[in-house]
């Protein structure tokens, strides 16, 4: 359109884009660095919706995460410098990165946010024939972004390759000084030398340290966090879900009523549930779990298998300690659920991790929970004697018509609770 000007008027004769038109520009740009921005659905998560304080009921905590919070308004207003958000998942950290990225793409800033095992797994597809990007392009993508997001660091398996890709990666960024943030659940004093000292480098990085508060999740091992075992509470447990055999249901029952006495004050120090799969076993662990992170204790539920893979796969020899510490976590957690004892490959490395694992919460007499489909028979010796403790262990049997979980000879009488537990074999629920 032109505009209704005098003859001579400096505007006289020009075309202009219509408000309309210049509308629609805008949601065109904005659409496109969305779509750029890889964020996809943690578009959703904003400084809106942030709490400002974090989740950790310390008052410590929360002052450092408010300071966080500040640190990274500022930085998405006009992107310079690194930030570096260092804490357990849960603790608030990729939410706070990914508000920077979308605050930056409503200001107009480009921003690509990569989760580091990702990225890694693009950069080596690249390398394929079939690839639609080549390889050279990606990584300048990546190493140019005007504002980049890495979330995760730390969590990618540590292969030679991988690393020499990521410090290529951050080295330019550092040598040019692109505006960069990082999210990892690792000290960054844990890193490989090269890496740690551009993250910590005070002269162009700011690291905070986060906490998540009520619960443990190291390695985001925490199985609590998927909303299928979030459910399994006490109030959403049925007994009559797990059998419709009236003897089941009875030892069902009373497994229900103990796991609720050891949720809220423990009897013993470990409460184990054995029986064949379908039976409740896992429910019940996981209702514990939630209840005792709901009262504000630290908790952790892991799948032992599960937590086996992790720790092969976090074990860095160039770097001992991270790994040492995180296997600590795990070994001193207030509250641990191991879910599935037996299911776990039985080789000599695994069989030892767990007992040393076993053997410090038992000796520390430490509140565990335990579920096991596995017979005695076929479990470590070293683990299953200190199981069968019953100075230690409340152990309920369900659904054994068999016999096959008699852990202690069918000679032995199953006794109901005494007062402390103490000094009775275990028995069936």
């Amino acid at each position: 359109m032109r505009k209704a000007v005098r003859l001579g008027h400096p505007d006289f004769g020009r075309a202009f884009l219509c408000a309309c038109t210049e509308n629609e520009g805008e949601a065109r740009r904005l659409v496109r660095l969305q779509r750029y921005s890889n964020l996809g659905p943690l578009a959703r998560l904003t400084f809106d919706n942030l709490s400002p304080l974090g989740r950790s009921p310390s008052a410590a905590h929360q002052e450092s995460f408010a300071e966080a919070v500040k640190a990274a308004r500022h930085f998405a207003e006009s992107p310079s410098g690194w930030l570096v958000f260092s804490g357990p998942s849960g603790s608030g950290k990729t939410h706070l990165a990914a508000a920077i990225a979308g605050r930056c793409i409503e200001s107009g800033w480009p921003a690509l946010f990569m989760v580091v095992p990702d990225l890694l797994d693009h950069l080596r597809s690249a390398y394929q024939p079939a690839s639609q990007v080549a390889y050279d392009d990606l990584f300048e993508l990546v190493k140019t972004a005007p504002v980049l997001v890495l979330d995760d660091l730390g969590v990618q398996s540590s292969t030679p390759w991988a690393e020499e890709k990521l410090f290529q990666l951050i080295n330019h960024r550092y040598n040019a000084q692109l505006p960069t943030v990082f999210t990892t659940n690792l000290d960054p004093l844990d890193f490989e030398a090269r890496i740690q000292s551009r993250l910590t480098d005070a002269t162009l990085s700011e690291v905070y340290c986060f906490e998540s508060g009520g619960r443990v999740a190291t390695m985001e091992l925490d199985a609590l966090d998927l909303p299928h075992l979030r459910g399994m509470t006490f109030k959403t447990f049925d007994p009559r879900h797990c059998s419709a055999n009236s003897s089941e249901l009875k030892e069902i029952e009373n497994a229900y009523r103990e796991a609720i006495r050891f949720a809220k004050e423990p009897t013993d120090p470990w409460f184990a549930i054995a029986g064949h799969s379908g039976k409740g076993k896992t429910r019940l662990a996981a209702a514990i779990a939630n209840f005792c992170a709901e009262a504000g204790r630290q908790t952790l539920f892991v799948v032992v298998p599960d937590l086996l893979d992790r720790l092969r796969g976090g074990y860095n020899p160039q770097n001992p300690g991270a790994f040492d510490r995180m296997f600590d976590q795990v070994k001193t957690v207030p509250l641990l659920v191991l879910d599935d004892l037996g299911a776990e490959s039985g080789t000599p490395w695994a069989d030892e991790k767990l007992f040393q694992l076993m053997n410090y919460r038992y000796n520390a007499c430490l509140p565990t929970v335990f579920t096991t489909s596995v017979t005695l028979n076929n479990m470590p010796s070293r683990v299953a004697t200190r199981l069968m403790d019953i100075g230690v262990t409340s152990l309920f049997v369900i659904g054994d018509s068999a016999g096959d979980f008699d852990f202690f000879g069918s000679h032995q009488t199953r006794l109901t609770p005494s007062p402390r537990g103490r000094g009775r074999p275990p028995r069936r629920a």
